[in-house]
């Protein structure tokens, strides 16, 4: 059966002998430690995953190695820098190439790195990066899970919706939702936005208040074992005009489209299209500014895949990624509606199941 670790090794097909996952701060830890150690909670500041097809090994403290506990990962605890080097060395001492994640990888944790390790450093970040694309079923279960709670935590915002409150209240509200119904916090700040800032893409809430006559659009998601979440719903406060439901059918529509377009072998420029054409092709045409999803697992943007005009790639069975067509037209308002599918051997499976009708409030 193909592990974790042997799937990156036979994406690696010799390029190196052992690839070493290095965490400096807090701040500066690398996601793949805990992929390839199945960690379901530790900080691991400090700690270094050396990671070969047989196996991962772990140096660590003390204070984190309680983490690690059950797992199947041998861990060496230290206490000083000195013993941490030792440990290092000892561990890579016998590869003549090792590869390191450079993305993550602090010019601190490099000079750490070198002062154990003396032979040949390559970059492993495409070829991680591509076996972390891959889903196993276990990260598909959790992910699933992630989506469940975010989901239900979505049916709740028509009932959350008050004249006069602001966007912060609603954004907080919803992350007391995710716990409610499940979720270890939110996998991103909320973005929440009222009337005209629902056209800024990125918008941080603040303290507009919502009025009648208002879009209102929600863009959050969870974590379940450390397996993120990423939903955006777009609803109507009071009774809708002509072109704001206009508006949000076009955007859903091409969402349908991009439903349609996804199977393992699609180009992932073609799926972007399959989207952007039928926005392209209503009175939006250009309101489209964004690419249309990216791939989803123990981070929000979990690398690839990218569905983008861009992307050259193609998608694969396993792969898990986010479909968020939207239209944004400057001082008057936005729709953006995502959805998290996986990709299956004929086409893809939602795990997001929210109500994704125009919803009147």
């Amino acid at each position: 059966m193909e592990t974790r670790n042997s799937r990156l090794f036979s994406l690696l097909d010799g390029k190196a002998d052992a690839v070493v996952i290095v965490n400096s701060g807090d701040s500066h830890t690398d996601h793949n430690f805990k992929y390839f150690t199945r960690a379901k909670s530790g900080i691991f500041e400090g700690s270094v995953a050396v990671v070969t097809a047989r196996g991962t090994s772990v140096v660590t403290s003390v204070l984190e190695a309680g983490s690690l506990k059950g797992l199947d990962v041998k861990v060496r605890t230290v206490g000083t820098r000195k013993q941490f080097e030792n440990a290092v060395a000892s561990l890579t001492s016998r590869f003549r190439k090792i590869g390191i994640n450079a993305p993550s990888l602090t010019y601190q944790g490099y000079r750490a790195l070198r002062r154990s390790y003396k032979g040949k450093i390559v970059d492993a970040s495409e070829e991680i990066a591509k076996c972390r694309a891959v889903k196993d079923r276990d990260e598909v279960r959790k992910i699933a899970e992630s989506c469940r709670i975010a989901s239900r935590a979505a049916d709740r915002i028509p009932e959350m919706l008050k004249e006069g409150m602001t966007e912060s209240e609603l954004a907080s509200r919803l992350s007391i939702a995710l716990y409610e119904e499940g979720s270890e916090g939110p996998s991103f700040s909320p973005i929440v936005s009222f009337g005209k800032t629902t056209a800024i893409p990125h918008y941080f809430p603040g303290k507009l208040k919502l009025k009648k006559g208002d879009l209102v659009l929600a863009d959050f998601g969870g974590k379940y074992e450390m397996y993120c979440s990423d939903i955006t719903r777009t609803y109507m406060f009071g009774k809708a005009t002509e072109r704001q439901r206009l508006l949000y059918e076009t955007v859903k529509s091409a969402q349908d489209a991009a439903f349609a377009a996804i199977k393992p072998g699609a180009l992932e420029s073609d799926v972007d299209a399959a989207a952007r054409n039928v926005i392209d092709g209503t009175e939006f045409k250009g309101r489209f500014i964004h690419g249309l999803g990216h791939g989803l697992g123990l981070q929000v943007h979990d690398g690839g895949p990218v569905l983008s005009p861009r992307s050259r790639d193609r998608l694969e069975e396993g792969m898990v990624v986010t479909v968020e067509p939207g239209a944004y037209v400057e001082s008057y308002g936005g729709v953006r509606i995502e959805d998290d599918v996986v990709l299956t051997r004929s086409g893809c499976r939602k795990l997001t199941d929210a109500k994704r009708d125009f919803i009147e409030v």
